[in-house]
């Protein structure tokens, strides 16, 4: 769920802005999120729908940012997720942090051009791939281009976030293309409604194989509502639900996640 950590917004009755957009200097948020799917259904290799050994999944982590300069923020992301899926020989829990920076490229003043780098380390965690499910636990990094776009529909503050990355993992895993989209609206001056779409293409070259090859993709969609408890303070809820996929594991299921300004 990256791409929604990375949204922030400057508070009640500001205009909301997206994830490419930069953290004035010395300002900052901390987003503390958790996640629960729960499913029994995985994509074949030609997208159809599988019974599979039931998968669950808890995940908890956080994202915090800090406007370092008016052109450079620093990003970490830390987390934790708790696996259980029958026939699986990782570890049940895994630790993970992400650590970087987004950089603002081009700047149109509603519009923003941006890019990010993070270096991805887990913690005694195992680096194979759980079945049908991918957990991200081998060292890697993750390059993305941000393309932020903030508006009005009827006069009501709203953002277009756009998101590609290439994302490179060891220890044999294969790599990953991501593409994400991320659209917000303010019906009222205290909530955000948000609609995000993750699609991730992973891909390698296999001993048998001369060319690239797609070993597993998926898409998601994450519908949810912030709520605007304080000039500080925001709640948001929502729900999860993969809805496209080849070789991976369907996930559904509630999200929850606390904001903190400052």
């Amino acid at each position: 769920m990256s791409s929604l950590f990375a949204l922030c917004f400057a508070g009640p009755a500001a205009p909301a802005i997206a994830g490419a957009f930069l953290a004035p200097p010395g300002d900052g948020e901390i987003i503390t999120a958790t996640s629960f799917s729960d499913t029994t259904r995985a994509f074949d290799a030609s997208g159809k729908l599988l019974p599979v050994s039931s998968y669950k999944k808890f995940d908890l982590e956080s994202y915090i940012e800090y406007g370092l300069t008016s052109r450079v923020t620093l990003v970490l992301k830390p987390g934790v997720d708790v696996v259980h899926q029958a026939g699986q020989t990782g570890p049940p829990a895994a630790a993970s942090s992400d650590l970087g920076a987004r950089i603002g490229l081009l700047d149109w003043g509603s519009t923003i051009l941006s890019i990010q780098g993070l270096l991805h380390a887990p913690f005694a965690s195992s680096s194979k791939r759980m079945a049908l499910f991918d957990e991200d636990r081998a060292p890697g990094a993750d390059l993305r281009l941000l393309l932020g776009h903030g508006f009005s529909i009827a006069r009501l503050p709203s953002f277009l976030d756009l998101e590609a990355s290439h994302t490179w993992r060891g220890d044999g895993l294969p790599q990953e293309w991501h593409a994400d989209v991320t659209f917000g609206i303010r019906p009222q001056p205290q909530i955000l409604i948000m609609l995000a779409s993750y699609m991730t293409v992973a891909g390698n070259r296999s001993a048998d194989c001369t060319s690239w090859r797609v070993c597993w993709m998926s898409v998601k969609l994450q519908p949810s509502i912030v709520y605007d408890v304080s000039l500080h303070w925001s709640a948001q809820a929502g729900f999860f639900a993969t809805v496209a996929g080849q070789n991976a594991g369907r996930e559904l299921g509630p999200t929850a996640a606390l904001w903190y300004r400052f």
